[in-house]
C-alpha cells in the first residue's frame, strides 16, 4: 500500500490535481490547502450553519457533520474505504476540523474544549485485511489540526459484528451491544474528561452511541461526535448561524 501510494504521489501529486475529479489545481495550493477544485467543493452538499444531528436516544452529547452522504462526498468516503485511497483521510479530516472551527461561539469566538480525540475502532481482523482503520486516520489528522491529543487506543472492538449496511436502526443497535470496550490501560486517563469521538459516516448513530456508552461508563464526563458525512434521511436541530457557514468556505482562507 505504501509503495503504491508513493507511486501515485509521483504520478498524481496531491497538491497538483483534485483528488475527486483529477482537474489541475492552482499552483498556489500549498501543502496544508485542500486538494479539491472549486467545482468539486461547490458540488458537495454541505451541512450549513450551526446544525447538529438530532436523535432522541443517544449516549453522546452532540453530533456534527460536514456534509450529506451523497454524490461527491459519498464517493470520497468510498474511495478512502474501499478503493485503497487511504490518503483521502487527510482531506476529509481537514474538512472535519474546519467544521469544528465553525462551532466557535459567534459572540465570543470560544470553541468547544476536548481533552482527547478518540475514534470508532474497526475490528482487528478487518483492519488487517483493509490495511488501515479510516476512523483512526481521520482522528489523528483532526487531532493534529485542532490541537488536541489523539487517544489512539481508547476503544477496542471486542467482537466481530455484522455488516451494518442493510440493517434497520434497531438491528444496528442490537448488532453493537457489547461490541466496544475501553482499554484497561486507558481507564485512568478518562475520569472527568471531555472527549470528541470521530468516524467517517453517521447513519443511525448506533456505532457512536455504543462507543459513547463505553467511554462514559469508564469515567468520561462528556462525549461529542464529529463525522465527515451524515445520511440524507437524518434529522437536524438548528441553532444560531455559525461564523462560517460551511467547511468549504474555509478553503479560500487557507484553513489548516
Amino acid at each position: 500500500m505504501n509503495a503504491y501510494k508513493s507511486f501515485l504521489d509521483l504520478v498524481f501529486p496531491k497538491d497538483i490535481y483534485c483528488i475527486s475529479c483529477g482537474r489541475p489545481l492552482p499552483q498556489q495550493m500549498g501543502c496544508e490547502a485542500l486538494p479539491l477544485c472549486d467545482r468539486c467543493m461547490e458540488g458537495i452538499d454541505w451541512v450549513k450553519g450551526r446544525r447538529r444531528i438530532y436523535e432522541e436516544e443517544h449516549a453522546y452529547g452532540s453530533a456534527i457533520a460536514c456534509a450529506v452522504y451523497s454524490g461527491l462526498s459519498a464517493e470520497m468516503v468510498r474511495d478512502m474505504k474501499y478503493r485503497g485511497r487511504s490518503w483521502n483521510a487527510s482531506t476529509l479530516a481537514a474538512l472535519m476540523a474546519a467544521r469544528y472551527f465553525a462551532e466557535a461561539d459567534p459572540d465570543t469566538g470560544e470553541l468547544p474544549f476536548y481533552d482527547y480525540i478518540v475514534h470508532v475502532p474497526m475490528y482487528t481482523a478487518k483492519k488487517l485485511f483493509r490495511g488501515f482503520d479510516q476512523a483512526e486516520l481521520l482522528a489523528a489528522e483532526v487531532a493534529r489540526r485542532i490541537g488536541a491529543p489523539h487517544l489512539k487506543k481508547a476503544l477496542t472492538r471486542v467482537r466481530k459484528t455484522e455488516t451494518m449496511s442493510g440493517l434497520s436502526g434497531d438491528e444496528r443497535r442490537g448488532n453493537l451491544v457489547g461490541a466496544f470496550a475501553v482499554s484497561c490501560d486507558i481507564m485512568n486517563l478518562l475520569a472527568g474528561t471531555r472527549l470528541l469521538l470521530t468516524d467517517d459516516v453517521y447513519t443511525t448513530g448506533s456505532s457512536v452511541s455504543a462507543c459513547s456508552e463505553a467511554l462514559i461508563a469508564a469515567g468520561a464526563e462528556c462525549v461529542d461526535v464529529l463525522v465527515f458525512a451524515v445520511g440524507k434521511d437524518e434529522r437536524y436541530g438548528e441553532d444560531r448561524p455559525a461564523v462560517v457557514e460551511s467547511p468549504g468556505q474555509l478553503q479560500a482562507k487557507g484553513s489548516t
